[in-house]
């Protein structure tokens, strides 16, 4: 560099120091719980599953993916940074392409295994008239992409894996925060069975993954949404029925399809979004 050269931003930034990891993390993971939870309290609905309780959760989404996102902003500009690229967004298309290609990566695999299930007896069927159906599955939909998949993607895949990859190797990354996103999920169901626990920990691992592999947080956010409306209109809404056992269900749901992704998100050049 010559004197006539001036230096850049980023030539002059140096590492924050170590303690602002754990503040950042902290406050960021602070932020979404205390969100959650009182969204919760302000629902205080006896039965999730009525068409009330599905807008107020659409309703208090907004909220709370906003505050989230302003959150995010914020913590990004005090570290010295500008954009949201280093929490994992790319481009409208590139971001909307990557959470397509997670919900569809996904829902393929456990439709596949449903399909599968039928065949052997134990198939899922519409309870419902289809009016009713289509509109419990959009506001479900909604629901679950304001309330839970991009806020806490946005923390824990994109602000927090963010923050861990200042100090610590890829893997690293990916451990941590399926770490900091099992006890954060622990913590807000006041306790989990070793089942539930083995869940988070391969929701949060394969997320993380993909979030790596593609370089947008919203295929995460795409796998969320897909995994999440899926298992509540299964478990929890009447619409739907399925005549096998719940160890079967979650087989569907949940270990066919993140056993899928994780090796299609191994294969090279799948789902690159920053091209």
């Amino acid at each position: 560099m010559t004197d006539s050269e001036p230096v850049t931003v980023q030539e002059l930034r140096i590492p924050l120091p170590l303690w602002t990891v754990l503040i950042r993390i902290a406050s960021m993971i602070g932020v979404l719980v205390a969100a959650l939870l009182l969204a919760v309290a302000l629902a205080n609905s006896s039965d999730p599953t009525s068409y009330g309780s599905l807008r107020t959760r659409i309703l208090s989404g907004l909220v709370i993916s906003g505050l989230i996102i302003a959150m995010l902003l914020a913590l990004i500009r005090c570290s010295g940074h500008r954009g949201l690229d280093v929490a994992g967004f790319t481009t409208a298309v590139g971001d909307l392409r990557a959470f397509c290609l997670g919900f569809i990566a996904w829902s393929v695999p456990a439709a596949a295994t449903f399909f599968v299930l039928a065949l052997l007896g134990s198939p899922l069927q519409v309870a419902a008239p289809s009016a009713e159906f289509w509109l419990v599955l959009v506001l479900l939909f909604f629901a679950v992409l304001l309330s839970e998949a991009i806020p806490e993607e946005l923390v824990f895949r994109g602000y927090v894996s963010a923050v861990l990859a200042e100090r610590l190797s890829s893997w690293w990354v990916i451990g941590v925060q399926t770490a900091l996103f099992v006890a954060t999920a622990v913590l807000l169901r006041g306790g989990a069975n070793p089942l539930d626990v083995s869940l988070f920990a391969a929701m949060g691992f394969v997320l993380g993954y993909a979030r790596l592999v593609t370089g947008s947080v919203w295929t995460a956010v795409g796998i969320h949404v897909a995994f999440q409306t899926a298992s509540q209109l299964v478990f929890t809404h009447s619409i739907i029925k399925f005549d096998g056992s719940p160890e079967l269900a979650m087989i569907a749901l949940g270990a066919v399809p993140f056993t899928g992704l994780a090796i299609l998100a191994s294969v090279p050049g799948i789902g690159r979004t920053r091209e």
